[in-house]
């Protein structure tokens, strides 16, 4: 089984280096790491050069391949690392996130269950030096309503069968992976990893969530929906995601609780007055909350959701 490591990349170049340092450190090789970046980004590209020089201090590395995208974002270098890799399992880490040693040794075990068509684990994350977490039951899930339960980064006690992963630790079987969709918006599409998961689960691949495998996360991206950009950029994907899958029974349940109700980064109108009485709040980020779950269900209607079983 050839493994294939793809890591999309915007001007984080000391982080970059870290991350395919812990790769060559793996007692797992992976066969091939694939560092996909725009090919505006001055630093990423320094520094690539140096990777590229990079000297093994025991064994033969890793090969290391680069490819450039004319367009910046993540769906674009994602969807050109997934068209440029060759292995049978695609793996996926984050340029600010560092793969614990047996990263790939746990990734792979899950693979020899021909069912299991995505495997990941949990993300470390630290926060000022300190690791930032809680203890969780549920990870990973789509509940009936559409509500989520994420908390891929929190301590979990045991293996579990999920609806998707965390793009920072996550792989699947080249078979069960799909493009991301190029309807998501944002120059990092939240909820890409969740359309991943559920279409897998709709081919009828097992997805599975291991909290020992882990990478160790210095994340840098805020996806708090309290800015006006990034409340309607949850929003809309989160909308169109869940309508893009879910029965028609659970569309319309789904589409009552994010206006009703909604959570912390989907306001519905319950959360309305809380939120409105917050200053870090402003009446435009409410306003973009509910522009976003309107774009979302356009975006749906606009055909994309007509030829979702095709």
């Amino acid at each position: 089984m050839k493994l294939s490591v793809i890591i999309a990349t915007y001007a984080r170049p000391d982080g970059l280096r870290e991350a395919v340092q812990s790769l060559d450190r793996q007692t797992r090789l992976p066969d091939e790491i694939i560092i996909v970046a725009w090919k505006g980004d001055t630093p990423t590209l320094t520094a690539l050069a140096d990777l590229a020089r990079r000297d093994p201090a025991g064994p033969i590395l890793p090969e290391l391949r680069v490819v450039l995208t004319e367009k910046r974002g993540v769906t674009a270098e994602e969807n050109a690392g997934m068209r440029e890799a060759r292995g049978d399992v695609l793996c996926f880490m984050d340029d600010d996130a560092r793969a614990r040693p047996d990263w790939l040794l746990r990734l792979e075990a899950h693979y020899r269950d021909p069912g299991v068509g995505a495997a990941g684990g949990r993300d470390v994350i630290w926060l000022q030096g300190r690791v930032f977490e809680r203890e969780a039951r549920t990870v990973g899930r789509v509940h009936f309503l559409g509500r989520l339960s994420a908390n891929h980064h929190e301590r979990v006690r045991s293996l579990q069968e999920v609806d998707f992963l965390k793009g920072c630790n996550m792989s699947f079987r080249r078979e069960a992976l799909a493009p991301i969709d190029e309807r998501l918006v944002g120059v990092i599409p939240y909820g890409f990893e969740i359309d991943l998961g559920l279409c897998a689960r709709r081919k009828g691949w097992r997805i599975l969530y291991d909290p020992d495998i882990q990478v160790d996360h210095y994340p840098t991206t805020n996806y708090s929906a309290d800015s006006q950009e990034m409340a309607f950029i949850v929003n809309h994907n989160q909308t169109y995601v869940l309508l893009k899958h879910l029965a028609w029974p659970r569309k319309l349940a789904f589409l009552a609780y994010t206006f009703g109700v909604g959570d912390k980064n989907t306001v519905g109108l319950a959360r309305v007055p809380n939120l409105a009485l917050r200053r870090h709040w402003p009446a435009a980020a409410l306003k973009a909350q509910f522009a976003g779950k309107l774009a979302g269900i356009r975006t749906y209607l606009h055909g994309a959701g007509r030829r979702e079983q095709t």
